[in-house]
């Protein structure tokens, strides 16, 4: 396991709203992502995204892992949930909650083991 702060996502339903508030709060800028409905926060260190369409009212802390599948597993074994790791060309990720209900994801890069 990894457990560094490797990504974050500002959910939106107005995404307008979204850029002029952390636009104007932090000065990060947005772009339009690799898919429709989806803006890349340019500005912070980690990178950062927004979902356009999530009515979570949480940001989203993506961590590290060197196996997606086999930290799916442990999040599981420890009592927390953790949805199937979802393939993306960056590699792969899963929206998980501890045992506590703390809601958070992994992530593994492309060509990381699994």
């Amino acid at each position: 396991m990894n457990g560094q702060v490797t990504y974050f996502e500002l959910p939106s339903t107005d995404i307008g709203a979204t850029q002029r508030f952390w636009g104007s709060l932090f000065g990060w800028t947005f772009h339009e992502g690799n898919f429709p409905g989806y803006s890349m926060i340019q500005g912070p260190q980690p990178m950062g995204g927004t979902p356009h369409d999530d009515p979570s009212r949480h940001p989203r802390i993506f961590f590290a892992v060197d196996d997606i599948t086999a930290a799916v597993a442990r999040v599981r074994e420890l009592g927390g949930t953790a949805q199937d790791p979802i393939r993306i060309p960056s590699g792969a990720y899963a929206h998980c909650a501890d045992d506590q209900g703390v809601e958070f994801s992994l992530s593994q890069q492309a060509g990381d083991h699994a």
